[in-house]
């Protein structure tokens, strides 16, 4: 015998109803993650952070990289986007900026984010975001797209450097004075004029120029765009 409909044609529900939903499970995967890291993660954990049974959690996700991707989705929520000025660079800054605030608010993203991520709402809102941002460039569509990847991959490895010196032990000054010591002679042989030449050039940091982070930003920009602007120009 067929199931009763309710007046609506739908077919009712048998069984309680779900205690939790799939966003749920993502968030507390998110909390365990941001807490204890991204290895400790898993169906148990969640599932007592919870309070439900293990098994339970398979209404709801069908494995771990399932859960994983929708961690980085919710994480990827977070990712405030302003109305655009007009300037791309700045706005270009701006985004920079919440990424890199974003990757350490949730380091773990710096490892689970990838190419393979589901194009949800989440992960598409920043790119089509940036498309309009950039379009005052003249870059090709394609071309934009290969900018904003190139883009957050400078931003993911500079926050991974920033997480690995964090985590780093306190620096040996024993070892610090050998290395330098290691450093000076192996220039003091020649053979690396250039890089030698670079050490002497280098200036003590200006207080008033840009941080390092954005004059980096800045370099890549201006390679990515900038190059090829002046060339349409010309």
């Amino acid at each position: 015998m067929p199931a009763a409909r309710p007046a609506d044609g739908a077919p009712r529900r048998r069984g309680p109803r779900p205690r939790h939903t799939r966003q749920d499970v993502a968030l507390a995967a998110v909390a365990i993650a941001d807490a204890d890291g991204v290895d400790k993660v898993t169906f148990r954990a969640v599932a007592a952070r919870l309070g439900v049974g293990v098994m339970s959690l398979y209404n709801y996700v069908p494995d771990k990289q399932a859960l994983v991707y929708d961690m980085v989705a919710e994480a990827a929520a977070e990712l405030r986007l302003p109305e655009p000025t007009g300037d791309w660079r700045a706005d270009m800054h701006g985004l920079a900026r919440e990424q890199r605030a974003l990757l350490h608010r949730h380091p773990w993203l710096v490892t689970e984010s990838s190419h393979l991520q589901p194009l949800g709402p989440t992960v598409l809102a920043p790119i089509e975001w940036a498309l309009g941002v950039l379009e005052p460039t003249g870059l090709p569509a394609p071309e934009r797209l290969e900018t904003i990847a190139l883009f957050n991959w400078f931003v993911g490895d500079v926050v991974r450097g920033e997480l690995a010196a964090r985590a780093a032990p306190p620096p040996d000054s024993e070892r610090a004075v050998a290395q330098a010591r290691q450093l000076g002679e192996l220039l003091a042989t020649g053979r690396y004029p250039r890089f030698a030449a670079a050490v002497a050039q280098s200036r003590p940091p200006d207080p008033d120029a840009p941080p390092y982070f954005d004059r980096l930003l800045d370099r890549i920009l201006d390679g990515l765009i900038g190059v090829r602007t002046a060339e349409d120009a010309g």
